[in-house]
């Protein structure tokens, strides 16, 4: 697994999965939200995404359950976190 951590790669051997968390089971929100903290905090240090004409703040993404929305505002500024991963 990698992580990127203020500017600095975090690597580490490979995660084997013995077991399964199945999708009806009560730990299986939890463990998904957990596991996008990371993505999250990557995506909004990239200083892309969409900015509202009053706000300060840039939205790069927006989640829903399991659902993952990139947001920015050319084709070459979402390839940028393509590129960054």
């Amino acid at each position: 697994m990698r992580l990127h951590a203020e500017n600095e790669l975090i690597e580490t051997e490979d995660i084997k999965i013995q077991c399964m968390i199945f999708q009806g089971d009560s730990l299986s929100p939890l463990l998904f939200c957990i596991f996008l903290i990371p993505l999250a905090e990557q995506l909004n240090r990239l200083n892309t995404g969409y900015e509202a004409h009053m706000m300060k703040t840039k939205i790069s993404h927006l989640l829903y359950m399991d659902d993952l929305k990139l947001i920015a505002k050319s084709e070459e500024e979402l390839s940028k976190t393509d590129t960054n991963s």
